[in-house]
């Protein structure tokens, strides 16, 4: 299995390939990726990865929430493989389990007083 770091430099790398294309002269020059796409989903995928264990959980939803958001802006040959690596980011990074809530204090005030109800023989 791996790590979320591992995916994360994957598409970090294809978000790189990606932008930059190919120079060929016989070649058609490949799509590429909007510069503020690929800087966004850069710094989502680099906020995954420097965050510990569960802590990456909020980057890695804000990282797929990015890729759906601007992936109509994105070559439709790197569609895939964006949304593929982003949805399998969010998917192995388990949310962080909710913190123990303290149970309240009471101050303490001595037993407690009964209030009297009803005749207690007193004329």
């Amino acid at each position: 299995m791996r790590s979320p770091s591992a995916w994360l430099a994957a598409s970090s790398c294809l978000l790189v390939v990606a932008g930059c294309g190919s120079s060929s002269p016989r070649s058609r020059p490949a799509p590429k990726i909007p510069p503020a796409v690929a800087a966004r989903l850069s710094a989502d995928a680099d906020a995954v990865a420097g965050s510990p264990g569960c802590a990456a959980h909020d980057a890695a939803a804000r990282l797929q929430a990015d890729a759906i958001a601007s992936i109509s802006r994105v070559p439709s040959r790197y569609r895939e493989p964006i949304m593929s690596a982003a949805n399998e980011i969010a998917g192995r990074v388990p949310a962080c389990p909710p913190a123990k809530k303290e149970p309240p204090k009471h101050e303490e005030h001595g037993p407690p007083k009964h209030k009297h109800r009803g005749d207690h023989g007193h004329d």
